[in-house]
């Protein structure tokens, strides 16, 4: 019994329940509010914040496991959501490595940026494993528009990365 609770306590519990909650915002709510004609892309956002919050290992954790949950929807390779999640989370930890106490609006720097960075991976992979067409101009729009949303919606991200992601002790 205690090593259930244990399982069901751990953040990456969490992690998989609250990407089920992401995960279905992101192909039903929000594939039909197109602002400016770009889906918002919450996953990234749940995975950027969480690379700024808790470092590079946990965000490219945070990627990998959010980027797979993503994959078993998408009708591309499985693997590819994953691997660029995962090097987002990575890329929004690395960016704040340097410093002892970010403060808020370094990290919100650090969403908008990788946000950016996070929709030229996904083309830039999809490129590299042979499926043509991603490369287009119209990404700078995507990523522009992402950027901008995922800067708005960050401080609500912050709360629920912080919860999902904090490293809680069983006492029984």
């Amino acid at each position: 019994m205690i090593r259930f609770l244990t399982i069901m306590s751990s953040r990456w519990t969490r992690l998989v329940l609250v990407m089920l909650v992401v995960l279905s915002l992101q192909t039903t709510l929000f594939t039909e509010l197109r602002p400016f004609g770009v889906a918002a892309q919450l996953v990234l956002l749940f995975v950027v914040v969480s690379g700024s919050i808790n470092g590079v290992a946990i965000g490219a954790l945070t990627g990998l496991i959010a980027g797979l949950m993503y994959d078993f929807i998408l009708p591309t390779p499985v693997g590819l959501t994953s691997l660029t999640l995962g090097l987002a989370g990575a890329t929004a930890g690395l960016l704040l490595y340097f410093f002892d106490q970010p403060t808020w609006w370094m990290r919100l720097v650090t969403v908008v940026i990788v946000s950016v960075l996070g929709e030229i991976y996904y083309p830039l992979a999809q490129t590299v494993v042979g499926l043509d067409g991603w490369l287009q101009l119209r990404m700078i729009k995507v990523a522009i528009v992402v950027a901008i949303f995922n800067a708005i919606l960050s401080p609500l991200a912050l709360l629920i990365c912080r919860w999902t992601l904090a490293e809680r002790k069983l006492s029984v």
